[in-house]
C-alpha cells in the first residue's frame, strides 16, 4: 500500500486566525465615551475653579 500526500486543509486552525479591524460601531462607541469624558471632566474643573473663587 502506498501512502497518499494529503494537503493541508482549507479550514484556518484556531491559532492562524487574524484578529478583524475594529468595526465602526467600536470606534463610534469609543468616540462617545471619549466626549462624554471631556465633557464630564470639563464640567468638574467648572465646578472646582467656581467653588475655588467664591468668597
Amino acid at each position: 500500500m502506498s501512502k497518499k500526500n494529503r494537503t493541508a486543509s482549507a479550514i484556518s486552525q484556531p491559532g492562524d486566525v487574524t484578529p478583524a479591524p475594529a468595526s465602526w460601531r467600536r470606534l463610534v462607541s469609543v468616540a462617545l465615551v471619549t466626549g462624554a469624558a471631556r465633557h464630564v471632566g470639563a464640567l468638574l474643573v467648572g465646578l472646582a475653579v467656581t467653588w475655588w473663587q467664591h468668597d
